[in-house]
This record gives structure tokens, C-alpha cells and sequence, in this order.
């Protein structure tokens, strides 16, 4: 699976209400988990049975060490047996009580995380008009599951800068203590919960919280937060819809006339290249009126049922071609430039034979130089070849074989081909030659791939 791209400061969740006033004892990192992965699922939750995410990315998103699989494995199956009880709290007073597991099933399998929303809770949690905008951003970093959940609380009513009065049992029950006998007392919850979650959550997120009680007698029966942006942590993304919005095919979809859902589905599902390419064929088939239809209703066909231009094609199929004799060009121009140094090496490696043969003879009285001359020539044989001796000496290249074999006999050590390279710097032989097969391979592939089929 393909790990998109990941953005902390553009991770914004819609998060149906109901989700966020759960009573669940989760850890703070099967809080984060939750988040994630209905940010990854969001936008498919209703058309799709299974999701995936590539699990590099989904630690990433929540702050978590990509290599303990195991921990992560134990979170994921921890949300699966954990009942859910939502809709403790609604704005209108009402209750709709449910009892459910987040997920109904979860597998990891080479490196992607595969999940799976029943039918029932993937429609609870879409509702559009009904969400809270969270940024994973902020979630990434907090330290406690307290804090977490006072921000996700908290969060959504920034735009009237308080929340609701809060029952105190009812808070406790959001922040999963109700069953902890040490908060019974309010002083003990405001101090051990409340006052440390506020703390971070005034200190990481963009948004500032003050608390405020209600009392009967000297007992505190409710509380709210009053909430105000923070200055000092302006989060980028938070006023942006998605990165859905902002893709130039969805623009150009709807500059045609296609609805935002369908628009958005067809990003989502397609690439950009496949968008446009099917914009450019509704356009040719519109402008030469072909089209019998609306050019809307052409668009929808051609993208869905995958309609090909054969004008584009053509031009694809050129430009491929074009691209790959450019390749071949440029292999041939490494070829050549590995040829030569080829060359240039094997003549150079002979000159430096040819000097050690001409010290060692010149190290000879003139007698015996005479006499060794006399000996190689007798094994030459053909008069071409003695006569090429003749004009060149020991550094004739015509007879290089054959005087390397007669200096050799006579005990002189030349070095190999493959020492002499590495002394000098050079690349070794058996590598040259290696390459140069290579590119000669690859020169053969791309000549075959161009031919017409």
C-alpha cells in the first residue's frame, strides 16, 4: 500500500458528537489509535466495508514508536473487546443510549494496518451534520488520556466559549473515573484530573480552558469550562475543511457542473492524471458535438465506466515513446563514455609494460640486447610481424601478445590488469566490462520496447 504523504499541521477530524462523549476506559494510546483511524476511514465509512492504512503512517499520526508492532497489536485488539457507550450527553437533553466496540475487527499484515466499522456505528459515526473539527495535530502530542478528552469535550463549543453546565458524576463518567472511589470527592478530581488536564491542554492545544463550579452549600454539583483561543498556538489547518477541497481536479470538476460529493468521491477513488484525462475527452467529444447528452452526464460516464480518448492516447503513447529513446540516448552516451575509458586504460596499462619491458633490456650489454632481439623475432614468423617489430620496438602494439608471452617466459613480473588499476585509480577491468554488458542490455530492452506491436 501506497504510504501517502503526512502533514501534522492538515489533519482535521470531523468527529460525530456522540463519539466524542463515549464512557470508555481507553489508554491514552487507544484514544489516539480511535482518532487516527476514523480520520483514515472517514470519508469511505459508508461505502466501504474494510480500511487500510499503511501502519509507518498511523504511528506517526498518533505520536507512537513505528517498531513496537506488538504494543501497537495489543491497543488494536484492546478497542476491539472494549464496549462503547455512547450519547451519554446531547445538546437537546435527549439520550440515545448504545452499547458497541469501536471496531469489529483489525489485522496487520505487511506493514499495513487493515480495519473494519460495523454497519451500525460506521453510520452513527459519519452524520455530517453533526461534528466537531479536532486537529490530530494536537491529540499527537498530548501526554495524558485526561487531557485528550478534555479537549475533545471542550473543543467544539469554542465558538460559544463555554461549554454546557455539566453534571459532576456525568464528567466523571466522560473522563472515565466514575468507577474510581478516590475521585468521589470533587477536591480530589479537580486536583488529581481536572487541574492537570487543563494544564496541558492550555499548554499543547489551541484552545485555553478555565474552570468554573457550580455549588450547593459547600458541595460542588456542576462545572463548565470557559473556553478562548490560544495566541501563542495558532495550528495551521484548523479553519480548512480537508486537502480534498484545495486538488485542482476537484476544482475543475466542479467548474463542470458535478455535484461536491460526486466530485469528491471521484478524488478520492481516481488520480488527478484520470480526472483530467477524462475532463480533456468530455471537452474534444462537447466541442465536436458528439455528445448527445449533457456534457456533465458524458463526464460522469466516461470517469465511472472509464471511457478512453484516443487523442491522448496517441499523444501518451508518443510521448512514451520519445521518452524512452531519450533513455536510450542517454545509456549509449554512458556506453560510449565507458568504452573509451575502456581504452584508454587498456592502452595506458601497455605502455606501462612496454617501459618495464624496455628497462629490463636496456639493463642487457648491447651483445645481448642484439642476441634477444634476434631470439623474438625468430618466433614471429611472418614478415608483417617482423616488420612491425622493427618500426616500433618493444612498444609495438601489433605484436603486444606475443612480446607480454616472451618477457613473461624470461621471468619479468608484470602487474595484473586488475592491480594495476587500483594503484593508478582506475576502474578494475572485470567492473568495465561488467557495466559496459549492462548498458549494452538495457540498450537492447529499450530498442525492443519501442518497436511497433
Amino acid at each position: 500500500m501506497k504510504p501517502e504523504k503526512y502533514n501534522k499541521d492538515k489533519q482535521i477530524l470531523k468527529k460525530n458528537v456522540s463519539a466524542i462523549h463515549i464512557g470508555a476506559r481507553l489508554s491514552l494510546l487507544q484514544r489516539k489509535l480511535v482518532n487516527a483511524l476514523l480520520y483514515n476511514a472517514y470519508d469511505q465509512l459508508l461505502t466501504a466495508k474494510e480500511h487500510q492504512i499503511c501502519s509507518t503512517i498511523l504511528s506517526e499520526m498518533i505520536g507512537f514508536d513505528s517498531h513496537n508492532t506488538a504494543y501497537l497489536k495489543a491497543a488494536l485488539k484492546g478497542l476491539v473487546e472494549t464496549t462503547i457507550e455512547f450519547d451519554i450527553l446531547e445538546d437537546d437533553g435527549t439520550r440515545d443510549w448504545k452499547v458497541s466496540s469501536l471496531i469489529s475487527e483489525a489485522g496487520i499484515r505487511k506493514g499495513v494496518c487493515s480495519y473494519a466499522f460495523s454497519a451500525s456505528m460506521a453510520d452513527k459515526l459519519y452524520h455530517p451534520d453533526m461534528y466537531s473539527k479536532i486537529n490530530l495535530s494536537v491529540l499527537r502530542d498530548m501526554k495524558s488520556a485526561h487531557a485528550l478528552v478534555l479537549y475533545e469535550n471542550c473543543h467544539r463549543y469554542l465558538g460559544i466559549a463555554h461549554t454546557p453546565w455539566w453534571d459532576v458524576d456525568v464528567f466523571r463518567k466522560l473522563m472515565s473515573v466514575d468507577q474510581m472511589t478516590s475521585y468521589k470527592q470533587f477536591k480530589l478530581l479537580n486536583r488529581a484530573v481536572i487541574q492537570p488536564a487543563v494544564k496541558e491542554v492550555n499548554e499543547l492545544s489551541n484552545i485555553q480552558l478555565e474552570l468554573e463550579t457550580k455549588r450547593k452549600g459547600r458541595s460542588v454539583m456542576g462545572l463548565r469550562f470557559l473556553i478562548r483561543p490560544n495566541p501563542q498556538l495558532s495550528l495551521i489547518g484548523m479553519d480548512s475543511e480537508d486537502e480534498i477541497t484545495d486538488t485542482a481536479a476537484y476544482k475543475a470538476l466542479l467548474a463542470e457542473g458535478i455535484s461536491k460529493t460526486l466530485a469528491r468521491a471521484w478524488v478520492l477513488e481516481h488520480d488527478e492524471d484520470y480526472i483530467f484525462e477524462k475532463l480533456d475527452l468530455a471537452s474534444d467529444q462537447s466541442a465536436s458535438g458528439r455528445i448527445k447528452s449533457t456534457k456533465a452526464g458524458f463526464l460522469k460516464a466516461a470517469i465511472e465506466d472509464d471511457y478512453h480518448n484516443e487523442k491522448a492516447a496517441k499523444k501518451q503513447k508518443l510521448e512514451a515513446a520519445q521518452a524512452v529513446k531519450a533513455e536510450r540516448a542517454k545509456l549509449e552516451g554512458q556506453l560510449e563514455a565507458l568504452k573509451k575509458a575502456q581504452r584508454e586504460a587498456e592502452t595506458s596499462y601497455r605502455w606501462t609494460c612496454a617501459e618495464m619491458i624496455e628497462e629490463a633490456f636496456q639493463a642487457f650489454p648491447e651483445a645481448q640486447r642484439d642476441a634477444v632481439v634476434g631470439e623474438f623475432q625468430l618466433g614471429l614468423g611472418s614478415r608483417i610481424y617482423v616488420d612491425a617489430f622493427k618500426k616500433s620496438g618493444w612498444k609495438d602494439r601489433l605484436n603486444a601478445l606475443e612480446i607480454r608471452k616472451f618477457w613473461d617466459a624470461r621471468g619479468l613480473d608484470f602487474p595484473s590488469p586488475s592491480d594495476w588499476a587500483q594503484k593508478n585509480g582506475s576502474i578494475e577491468p572485470d567492473t568495465l566490462k561488467a557495466q559496459i554488458e549492462e548498458l549494452e542490455a538495457k540498450i537492447k530492452e529499450s530498442v525492443v520496447s519501442v518497436k511497433p506491436k
